[in-house]
């Protein structure tokens, strides 16, 4: 053999072990008809996440959250298409479930690591999750309902869209509703990127195959977000027989993926015992994307139609079903009305602005009289600050954030928020939720003032 040959020969040996698939050698995939920019994918990304992380626990914990990002990382090297600023992250949450938000925002849940077998298996999950960032479906799924509600095929803002179809993150909005062809793609998505990081991709067909024997409950947002193709062992089959078959020296398990496990159980354990309840025990659902319309007689506005509003003699409660701890409201909102003294100021807390006229109410003074009337029957009642003024149905509003003791054990936040009705009396709202878990709530106890719409001076 000439040594001209020889050379060719040790090229294409060294070409097939650097490229374990060539592009010839696999399905090529475009992402369909879309409204949005690939920048438009990455900026309703960042929207969803951010409200979405508001509402959720991410675990920060020294071995997990390293260990998934580099993971997601190593993957996403050899995702095809645009290079998405990725972001690979771990939510506490018992229940078996992992998304993708557009532009590259994943999620795991704790309950998926703990009932996979390898970390191979969870390198298939996330792997499948990057076949529906890179093909993108979710904003291909917005864009559909979009052009179906407005008939236009022109560019629109990600903001307009997302308020006129109500795209939230959460499991039964719009942009996780995948078809079975958006599945098949981003199982050969999976596939491919399995192939080239040294994966074997049938571990994802095993996964998926293992957790519909868990139970329904734990199970149910993944297979309403991936409806599993009947072909998809098929699918991977094929796929990896065009690539050439199972990859040589295969990646084996890695020790770190079941330390990360051992770590994940313990870290969940010190949750419970510092007196917060995990997602899935004793905790309640999270807010739903979802909202239903309250109509009393003075006022109606919007909840989360996953929560209820109890009518009771001291006003209204709009909370989740469980709520409530030791008959004492541990997440949700009351709603109630308060009668001040027009020539009383008790001068308890520091609100006071130096211009009140000391011969009327003011939404201020009248704000100190009920922060007062509260810490008389809640002693461990403190004012952490003021945090300003808002507009509720045109009318002047402030805001306060004060602390408490928890049913649940622990301090609560107590973020209140009041308004000067005409008729002298004062409405208040006061938004619920232990401190740790406070930011979760937050966005959706504004939204329900942001609705609030007064129909008359009735006084509870």
């Amino acid at each position: 053999m000439s040594l001209k040959t020889k050379i060719s020969v040790l090229l294409l040996l060294i070409t097939a072990l650097v490229l374990p698939g060539t592009a010839a050698d696999r399905t090529t995939l475009r992402p369909g008809w879309n409204l949005f920019t690939v920048q438009q994918d990455i900026e309703m990304g960042r929207r969803l996440s951010g409200d979405f992380e508001s509402r959720v626990q991410v675990v920060e914990q020294a071995n997990a959250s390293p260990y998934i990002d580099a993971l997601g990382k190593q993957l996403a090297a050899h995702a095809p298409g645009e290079r998405y600023p990725y972001q690979f992250k771990i939510i506490n949450d018992e229940r078996i479930d992992a998304f993708a938000l557009p532009g590259g925002f994943i999620y795991v849940t704790t309950g998926l690591i703990q009932s996979l077998q390898s970390e191979a298996e969870l390198a298939g999950i996330i792997a499948h999750e990057l076949g529906h960032v890179v093909m993108r479906h979710g904003t291909q799924q917005v864009s559909n309902a979009y052009r179906g509600q407005t008939n236009t095929r022109n560019r629109v803002s990600v903001q307009a869209a997302m308020d006129d179809l109500n795209v939230s993150a959460d499991p039964d909005s719009l942009i996780f509703r995948h078809s079975r062809a958006a599945e098949q793609q981003a199982d050969l998505i999976a596939t491919q990127i399995m192939v080239d990081t040294g994966f074997d991709p049938r571990q994802l067909t095993q996964a998926f195959q293992r957790l519909t024997n868990e139970g329904a409950t734990l199970t149910r947002n993944l297979f309403n977000n991936h409806p599993s193709p009947t072909n998809r062992v098929a699918t991977v089959r094929n796929e990896m027989q065009k690539m050439g078959g199972v990859p040589r020296n295969l990646r084996g398990d890695s020790p770190d993926f079941h330390s990360v496990q051992n770590h994940l159980l313990s870290y969940n354990n010190d949750y419970s015992r510092n007196g917060r309840r995990d997602i899935g025990d004793a905790r309640p659902d999270l807010p739903s994307g979802r909202t239903a319309t309250y109509r009393a007689s003075d006022m109606e506005f919007r909840y989360p139609d996953n929560w209820r509003v109890n009518e009771e003699s001291d006003g209204l409660y709009v909370a989740p079903e469980d709520g409530f701890a030791s008959g004492s409201l541990a997440y949700g909102m009351r709603i109630a009305s308060f009668q001040p003294s027009d020539n009383r100021f008790f001068g308890r807390t520091p609100f006071s602005a130096p211009n009140d006229r000391n011969d009327g109410t003011t939404l201020t003074r009248a704000t100190d009289q009920l922060i007062d009337e509260l810490q008389r029957s809640n002693s461990n009642m403190r004012v952490v600050r003021t945090q300003g003024s808002r507009r509720i149905d045109g009318l002047n509003g402030m805001v306060t954030e004060l602390s408490n003791d928890s049913p649940l054990g622990g301090r609560e936040t107590d973020w209140l928020v009041t308004v000067l009705r005409p008729d002298g009396s004062l409405s208040y709202f006061v938004g619920v939720a232990p401190q740790r878990d406070f930011n979760r709530y937050q966005s959706t106890f504004d939204q329900i003032i942001s609705s609030v719409r007064f129909t008359s001076y009735y006084r509870y």
